[in-house]
């Protein structure tokens, strides 16, 4: 069974379906989708999914190099096209235009911190809201956390004045509308700006799928923006991932689950910069002290320092961590 991804040229005349459906027959297998959306009937680039996507499987079609250097060849274009050099932005300046170059890479890498600038610039210009659509709103939601600013995320998260979805709350909205203004010809539940939700879970929640079928995982908790406690949980396919921490001045409580078959790594954020004689205990047992590791706890199998935060290898099982220290 093949995994991965196959880029082919649709031809116009063609649907994405009638594409699917014959590399279905060629293949022997209906296990075959396709990303992307193009007009039905256009021709252009297809990403045919195959089995598990190719980031997950590690599988390489027969023409990777082609199609690696006709990517290289798309993002040049892309640049010249839409990138302005002297402004360092992409089109008009949107959150949008800069947001989506950036999260699908085709930034080039000495202008991505300029790029990023602007970014945040524009969101501060529309007062820490979102200034996008449905794509957009994605792609800042997702960005902005991976760049090292998850304090403006939850900046634009916690809004309550449109365009927001706190303000549809303040309108007595108990689902996501079709649009900020929650206009009632319109769909009153529908996903198109729920993509908010992947910050409250992988970011302030903490929960990240490493690898497939949540083999492992990587809890992070992020707390940020003055937020003192959270919690999350997510149904997995091997079984409930739950996450609750409660930050003060001078500790940091963790109470995490992870299910059966699952590995993990448990990123513990320290409760403030600059604190001495950290120590992190599991249950009331030592697990880190001294700037070491501990040895000794069921569960667990080693530990990591990081600049603001330590990271401990776990296996399955319920842990209630503390993070104390002096300032």
């Amino acid at each position: 069974m093949l995994h991965g991804a196959i880029v082919v040229d649709k031809p116009g005349g063609m649907t994405s379906h009638d594409v699917v459906a014959g590399a279905r027959r060629a293949l022997g297998t209906r296990s075959i989708g396709h990303a992307g959306t193009l007009d039905p009937m256009a021709t252009g680039v297809l990403v045919l999914l195959v089995g598990e996507a190719l980031k997950l499987s590690g599988y390489v079609t027969s023409d990777a190099k082609r199609y690696g250097a006709l990517a290289q060849e798309i993002k040049k274009a892309f640049n010249q096209r839409f990138f302005d050099p002297r402004l360092k932005q992409y089109a008009g300046g949107s959150q949008t235009s800069n947001a989506l170059a950036l999260y699908l890479d085709l930034v080039p890498r000495e202008e991505a911190s300029a790029v990023f600038a602007n970014l945040l610039n524009e969101i501060a210009k529309d007062n820490y809201h979102f200034g996008t659509g449905i794509i957009g709103t994605n792609a800042v939601t997702q960005l902005l956390p991976k760049m090292g600013a998850s304090a403006t995320m939850y900046r634009i998260a916690t809004q309550t004045t449109y365009p927001s979805l706190g303000h549809q709350v303040v309108m007595g909205a108990t689902t996501v509308c079709e649009v900020y203004e929650c206009d009632p010809f319109l769909s009153q539940n529908m996903k198109m700006f729920g993509s908010l939700d992947k910050f409250f879970f992988r970011n302030l929640g903490g929960i990240n799928m490493v690898s497939p079928g949540y083999r492992r995982i990587l809890i992070k908790p992020e707390p940020v923006g003055g937020l003192a406690r959270a919690s999350a949980t997510q149904h997995t396919v091997r079984g409930l991932i739950s996450v609750e921490w409660i930050k003060e001045d001078l500790t940091f409580d963790l109470k995490v689950t992870i299910p059966a078959g699952t590995d993990a790594d448990i990123e513990l954020p320290m409760p403030r910069s600059g604190l001495n004689n950290v120590r992190i205990t599991e249950s009331g047992r030592t697990v880190w002290q001294s700037n070491a590791y501990v040895p000794g706890t069921p569960g667990l199998s080693g530990a990591l320092a990081k600049p603001e935060s330590v990271v401990l290898h776990a296996g399955s099982g319920s842990y209630k961590f503390l993070v104390a220290g002096e300032f």
